[in-house]
């Protein structure tokens, strides 16, 4: 009998560290506050089975928005900006999954705004992908799932000019150099906002200063990615029906490739190779055409194609 109570105990004895991050999943602020106090060596907590992510970084990552601020009054990354394994920032996280954290953390450190993750991608690019929601995230246990699916789905499409327009304005360096920065790939904001359909981040995007006509390291231009034929003549009505390069013009830029989503977290990435977040390359042999993939289940589509 002793021994059955002896194996109780210690089943029930959870360290701080653990009992903090459940605090912070289940958005229990007056726990996490009190879990801090008792034990303040514990602030960022990083979560080494979690691709590293602290507390500011879960907080971000579920979308909770009162949780975050505390952790920034705190003093959090007072001292240096906190970074998990894949390189990415709190606000790198913020930007897709809530507009107001991303507002707060952008406001608060917004030095990292410009500050690129392994992919070589930063925060404008990200936020010019996705529309995250501008409240507290509904599944808060199933984030990845959520940063993963087609951002058309997630929220509507007036999110991502207001928060590119507010990272653009509050970064420390001027708009025309943000803006030029690409990822690994060569790709810019722009690529990735016309990639992902995200119209009124494109106007947003081109209204500051990005240029139409920058070219990826496959020689693309963000508009060869327009997701649909609707998106393509969007875009060309924003930069007056002509992007002055007639391969894009005639279409033949787009022979052979397509546009996917792939696994993981960030960027556009050639070839069907894993591990890059967000957009993927993938040759299609013969085929002409150039559309935004998603996948639902285990089926999958081309936008613009039959489903």
């Amino acid at each position: 009998m002793k021994s059955n109570i002896c194996n109780v105990s210690l089943s029930t004895n959870v360290t701080a560290p653990i009992r903090l991050r459940r605090a912070i999943h289940i958005n229990d602020l007056v726990l996490v506050k009190r879990i801090v106090k008792n034990n303040p060596d514990i602030l960022r907590n990083p979560d080494f089975e979690d691709n590293g992510n602290t507390s500011l970084h879960l907080a971000a990552k579920l979308g909770l928005l009162e949780v975050a601020r505390f952790f920034i009054e705190a003093g959090h990354d007072d001292d240096s900006i906190s970074r998990n394994a894949n390189g990415d920032t709190p606000l790198h996280l913020a930007v897709e999954t809530s507009v107001p954290i991303a507002t707060l953390l952008a406001s608060a450190f917004s030095r990292c705004i410009p500050w690129k993750n392994k992919q070589g991608a930063d925060t404008v690019m990200l936020s010019a992908r996705t529309a995250p929601s501008p409240s507290i995230s509904t599944n808060p246990m199933s984030p990845i799932s959520q940063r993963a699916s087609p951002p058309q789905q997630r929220s509507t499409i007036a999110i991502p000019q207001l928060l590119v327009s507010t990272l653009i304005q509050q970064s420390p360096i001027p708009a025309p150099t943000l803006l030029a920065a690409a990822d690994h790939d060569g790709n810019t904001a722009l690529h990735y906002a016309s990639a992902y359909g995200q119209l009124k981040a494109i106007r947003a995007l081109l209204a500051a200063g990005a240029n139409p006509a920058a070219r990826n390291a496959y020689s693309w231009t963000p508009i060869a990615y327009s997701s649909t034929v609707q998106a393509e003549v969007y875009f060309r009505g924003l930069i007056g029906g002509a992007s002055g390069d007639t391969a894009i013009a005639s279409g033949t830029v787009r022979k052979d490739w397509e546009v996917g989503f792939g696994g993981g977290g960030g960027g556009l990435t050639r070839g069907g190779v894993g591990g890059g977040a967000g957009l993927r390359i993938v040759r299609t042999g013969d085929e002409v055409g150039i559309g935004l993939e998603t996948r639902q289940g285990d089926g999958r589509r081309r936008a613009g194609s039959a489903e």
